[in-house]
């Protein structure tokens, strides 16, 4: 790993984050008025988000509106709405022929509830006057609010600790003798007491090795509070498997579950360490070492 930086500091996102979606490629100005009197819409007008696996390194999200029978259906104005983050506002001008689907980057969200997401429309049919309608959206597998979810988590533990990483190294040996080690140091802010850390988790491509603060043994029980020194975790990984299409095929594989308490974050929800993209090159890189391909 020769040639890296020491270390770094990587915050983790704060939530409340202002909220703008833009379609990629798209021009023109972002939060157009909204028109003022409102319509129905059609019955059969249908609209989903979500966010798929293959996106799930970045924070790009689907939104699909399906007009059903009725034809003619041109939006050019979307508006999302959720108690978990500010007014979010899609333009362009896109026909559901029958489906258009728009891709959204989603900044952090807020701590809260239930997300309850819906789609503030403006829309023509066959061409005739502007329309706006407000249509319910489906989380379509839930994955929208649990990616909010973990932006409330990382925002809990950005408060109550700043995280910095050091520089991955292989130690121990080559090919399967060797082990892959980052140090993680979190140094409490003072702002809160109320929050611990009981380690990382597993990804589908990387186990961890002995000595790795894991969760699964239920060792690891870092408080975040006040007055406490800086606590260094170490994550020391090998592959999981040494299947090059696992490898090849990975889109989850470098997001490593922090396993977090505090009074906000539900049990089952995970904020992921904050890696850079040279760290899961790094990361990638040592499969095939290991592995000896």
């Amino acid at each position: 790993m020769a040639g890296r930086r020491p270390s770094r500091s990587q915050r983790l996102p704060a939530a409340g984050a202002g909220l703008v979606l833009l379609l990629s490629g798209c021009s023109g100005p972002a939060a157009a008025p909204t028109p003022t009197s409102a319509t129905t819409a059609p019955v059969d007008l249908a609209a989903s988000v979500d966010h798929s696996r293959i996106h799930r390194l970045g924070r790009t999200i689907e939104v699909r509106l399906e007009a059903g029978a009725t034809k003619g259906v041109r939006v050019t104005r979307v508006e999302i709405v959720s108690a978990r983050v500010d007014v979010a506002v899609w333009t362009g001008a896109e026909d559901l022929d029958p489906v258009a689907q728009l891709t959204v980057e989603l900044p952090a969200g807020h701590c809260g509830g239930d997300p309850g997401f819906e789609l503030a429309l403006t829309y023509s049919v066959d061409g005739g006057a502007e329309r706006f309608s407000t249509v319910p959206a489906t989380d379509l597998y839930g994955a929208v609010g649990r990616l909010l979810d973990r932006d409330c988590a990382a925002s809990v533990l950005a408060e109550a600790a700043t995280l910095e990483t050091g520089e991955l190294r292989v130690v121990g040996g080559e090919g399967q003798h060797g082990v892959l080690e980052l140090p993680v140091v979190l140094t409490p802010t003072g702002r809160r007491d109320d929050v611990v850390v009981r380690g990382f988790e597993d990804t589908v491509l990387f186990a961890q090795a002995q000595g790795s603060a894991s969760a699964a043994d239920g060792r690891t029980r870092v408080r975040l509070a006040r007055g406490r020194a800086p606590v260094t975790l170490l994550l020391r990984v090998v592959p999981a498997r040494c299947d090059p299409h696992v490898l090849a095929e990975d889109k989850v594989g470098t997001l490593f579950p922090i396993v977090l308490e505090a009074p906000e974050v539900a049990t089952d929800v995970r904020p992921y360490l904050p890696l850079s993209d040279d760290d899961r090159a790094a990361l990638r890189r040592f499969v095939p070492s290991y592995c000896e391909w």
